[in-house]
């Protein structure tokens, strides 16, 4: 039996137009389908070929031995067990054996060797070097040269741009903070990201308002200059205060930080912020009309003040 399987294997596979077909060994290529290489591939349930040039669609699964040319798309699973240059959309699951060089699209997960070019997946994108990384939930590289989105966790050696709640880069940097701003809430913050971008996430309690008395608080900040001790940081987040029995208060802040490292684990920072406040209309203003421009409908309350923060942040 093994050396029929070699035999087999040992032939030279031809070149098709057209390979269509139900489920392997059903297609017009038959038994040695695996073999051969394909122009345009049509599987009402999955396929199986050497190599693809143009087109492949699978209504399940599409798996390529070698390398695949041009755009697979599948309803369920794309294989590729050599170099992917294209585009490979599948409803869950995209994995390139080596080098992905176009665009992946998965329902769920993307996984490839190195991938050149951008990957986005409904729930995780895995890869060696990367280009660009969008997820729904994880974002796992080794060197990430364009930008990361997920929406819980990125993680890689380096990643200058991770956009996500907690990014854990290798050659980035975290930070657990104590802030207090100008409404009295004190918040504990993770701070973690690359050289450049990082994400916020906090949790808080307002010793002023008994109305917003907890706080939840997620956002993304940006280190804009960066000179020896001190550095310029530019942050947006959007908080929710509620004491869970009066409603919610929604406050997004738009903030320039000033930091200085006091020693290399600890830096002070403080700085302006302007501050967005949406409430219910029928809430407990907190503000007392110390607004720069508000405005009341039927049934919300909205306006803009100028406020600040102080605080200091310890690397992790």
């Amino acid at each position: 039996m093994s050396g029929v399987i070699t035999d087999v294997f040992a032939q030279e596979g031809k070149s098709n137009l057209t390979h269509i077909g139900l489920i392997y060994p059903l297609s017009t290529n038959g038994k040695t389908a695996q073999l051969d290489t394909n122009d345009f591939s049509l599987h009402l349930i999955a396929g199986i070929s050497r190599q693809e040039n143009n087109f492949l669609i699978a209504g399940v699964a599409g798996i390529v031995k070698g390398d695949a040319k041009g755009t697979m798309i599948s309803g369920v699973y794309n294989q590729v067990g050599g170099h992917a240059k294209g585009v490979q959309v599948a409803g869950l699951i995209n994995r390139i054996q080596q080098d992905a060089e176009g665009a992946q699209i998965a329902g769920l997960i993307n996984q490839s060797g190195r991938a050149q070019g951008i990957q986005i997946a409904g729930l995780m994108n895995r890869s060696g070097d990367a280009t660009t990384q969008v997820a729904g939930l994880v974002n796992v590289a080794k060197r990430v040269s364009g930008v990361q989105v997920a929406g819980l966790i990125n993680i890689a050696e380096q990643s200058d741009y991770p956009i996500g709640i907690l990014n854990f880069i290798k050659e980035g940097e975290q930070q657990i903070g104590i802030a207090v701003d100008e409404e009295g809430s004190t918040t504990v913050a993770l701070r973690s990201g690359g050289r450049v971008l990082y994400g916020i996430v906090g949790l808080g309690y307002n010793f002023k308002h008994e109305e917003a008395r907890y706080v939840v608080e997620a956002g993304i900040g940006a280190h804009l200059v960066s000179a020896g001790a001190f550095r310029l940081n530019a942050e947006v987040a959007s908080a929710a205060m509620t004491n869970f029995e009066d409603g919610v208060y929604g406050k997004q802040r738009l903030g320039v930080l000033a930091g200085f490292r006091i020693t290399p684990g600890i830096e002070l920072f403080a700085g302006p912020t302007l501050n967005h406040l949406l409430t219910e209309s029928d809430q407990t203003d907190l503000r007392d009309s110390r607004y720069l421009w508000s405005w009341d409908g039927d049934d919300v309350h909205s306006g803009f003040f100028v406020g600040g923060m102080v605080g200091v942040q310890f690397s992790l």
